[in-house]
């Protein structure tokens, strides 16, 4: 590769802040609201139009609202022990329920925003009006806590000197490129994008980074549909050994993450095959040579178009590069012509789909999991089977998927025992050999397991928010607070850190982690 060399530059400062936050998402926006709220100048930077992530921009809702993770014993003893899909509404809750939400910190806040809009525009309707509304949600809890936004905004680089220590933000849009300083900086990109350009270590990026396009078809007869799947009988064996024997082997080693989507088709085998053999359609299409792409197809139950339309997602497997532009140009490209191509199998071939086109489709592709910082204390999977507790708690976190699908083998488990939550430690937030920067999100975390369930990653942003309020207070580096007093604000805010008894005794002792060592003692102190 060659290089040109840049001159030296005069970058315009447009703002000297407290806090600077990069990535608008669900860590993002929690992060900047509690930094606000805690009385820190703060500056959020969202390199799209609109704050939500993946949720709003990435349309990607079907993860729906995990309520137990707000507090794990209230909420499991009144039967909220599993997750409300993103079509829940608020009469589904309860009142009862969402008045307790309210009170468990900026996730139970946040949830409770989203189904509070049924009173005035009704249950959500599908995706894009879920996205919208945690969009609006999202934008509207920044501004009022104070928060300055930039969006449409990148940021492209840290300011950092020699000492490591990072001082804010380089960030382009269209009024140029400008400064950003701060007295502590958070990464909430969803790629550890500013860790990795202040030279912290990194977790390598994740090479199965399970990725996925959110989509919607319109103008459908759900009536003429629906009489079609209630009469139409059984698809001859022939065509289920057609899938099992060339239709699966065509997903490669990805077929695990296809294969439930595959199933979904086996009703229509026979038109799915038609459709290949006639028109060349592969209802499994290559990404790469090792990429494949596969939607949820419609039939029956909760996958059934409605209101005239059909919403889902598409799941992208393989071995793609989340951290190449060409790749992932590569998945946007062919993931879009995956969707044309199968609006025009659903046209041909599905009775009630002849008229439909793809009315939405996400503005990007959500990824779970990739790069992220190596973390001063990394969640294992062993200690998600171990539930293991942590004198410097900041979030619990209990994935029963994660827990199902990768349980120890031999021996018997009791799924209570299984499903209990673990500790995530405020050293998951830290970044080795860097000063003055946190992670929160996905940036701090890479699978397994999956640590990224929106309900823990508001936590984690709301604890990285107050923690860098404290830091920049007292001028000191983020690793060197108080952990007590920050579990003492989380707590204070709602924010549930385990049964009451075991809270209250942790917080009467000394932190006994020690987050300092000689090799952050040589940094000068934050000017």
């Amino acid at each position: 590769m060659t290089y040109i060399i840049e001159s030296a530059r005069n970058t315009p400062i447009a703002h000297d802040v407290d806090v600077v936050v990069a990535g608008g998402g669900a860590a993002g926006f929690a992060a900047a609201v509690a930094a606000a709220r805690e009385g820190a100048s703060t500056v959020l930077v969202e390199s799209f139009g609109t704050l939500g992530g993946c949720m709003s921009v990435g349309g990607w809702n079907a993860g729906g609202f995990s309520i137990k993770d707000l507090n794990y014993e209230k909420f499991r003893k009144t039967g909220w022990s599993g997750y409300l899909t993103y079509l829940a509404t608020k009469q589904e809750v309860g009142d009862e329920t969402l008045d307790q939400m309210r009170t468990c910190g900026l996730a139970g806040e946040w949830m409770t925003k989203i189904f509070d809009m049924d009173d005035d525009y009704g249950p959500r309707q599908n995706l894009a009006d879920t996205a919208n509304r945690i969009g609006y949600i999202c934008g509207q809890m920044v501004h009022e806590a104070g928060v300055t936004m930039m969006l449409n905004t990148y940021a492209a680089d840290v300011i950092q000197g020699e000492d490591r220590v990072v001082r804010g933000l380089i960030v382009e849009n269209t009024s140029g490129r400008q400064a950003i300083r701060a007295k502590v900086v958070i990464d909430a990109t969803a790629n550890a994008a500013i860790a990795a350009r202040s030279g912290a270590p990194l977790m390598d990026n994740n090479w199965e980074p399970s990725l996925n396009i959110t989509f919607g078809y319109g103008n459908i007869d759900a009536e003429k549909w629906q009489k079609f799947v209630a009469q139409r009988p059984e698809v001859p064996a022939e065509f289920n050994e057609w899938i099992d024997n060339e239709l699966l082997p065509q997903a490669g080693y990805t077929w695990f993450r296809v294969f439930a989507h595959i199933n979904r088709l086996r009703p229509i085998a026979d038109l799915v095959r038609q459709a290949q053999e006639n028109d060349g359609y592969h209802a499994i299409g290559k990404i790469s040579e090792e990429g494949r792409i596969a939607l949820v197809f419609p039939w029956e139950g909760g996958k059934a178009p409605k209101n005239g339309m059909y919403w889902g997602r598409a799941d992208i497997d393989g071995k793609i590069d989340t951290l190449s532009a060409e790749d992932m140009t590569m998945v946007e490209r062919e993931a879009r012509r995956y969707l044309m191509e199968t609006g025009q199998f659903f046209r041909k071939y599905l009775p009630g789909f002849e008229n439909c086109y793809l009315l939405y489709s996400s503005a990007y592709i959500g990824k779970r999991g990739g790069r992220a910082i190596e973390a001063e204390r990394i969640i294992t999977p062993e200690d998600m089977f171990a539930a293991r507790r942590l004198d410097d708690v900041i979030s619990l976190h209990d994935d029963s998927r994660y827990h199902t699908a990768h349980k120890p083998r031999g021996g018997q488990h009791d799924p209570d025992e299984l499903n209990q939550p673990t500790d995530i430690p405020y050293r998951q937030l830290l970044p080795k050999r860097v000063e003055n920067l946190l992670a929160a999100g996905v940036s701090a975390h890479r699978k397994p397991p999956n640590i990224r369930e929106r309900t823990t990653v508001i936590v984690m942003g709301q604890a990285a928010g107050i923690a860098a309020t404290i830091a920049a207070r007292q001028d000191v580096f983020v690793r060197d607070i108080d952990v007590r007093h920050l579990q003492r604000r989380l707590q204070e805010e709602g924010v549930y850190l385990g049964p009451a008894e075991h809270v209250e005794a942790l917080l009467k002792t000394p932190a006994k982690t020690s987050l300092s060592g000689p090799k952050n003692r040589s940094f000068p102190p934050i000017k």
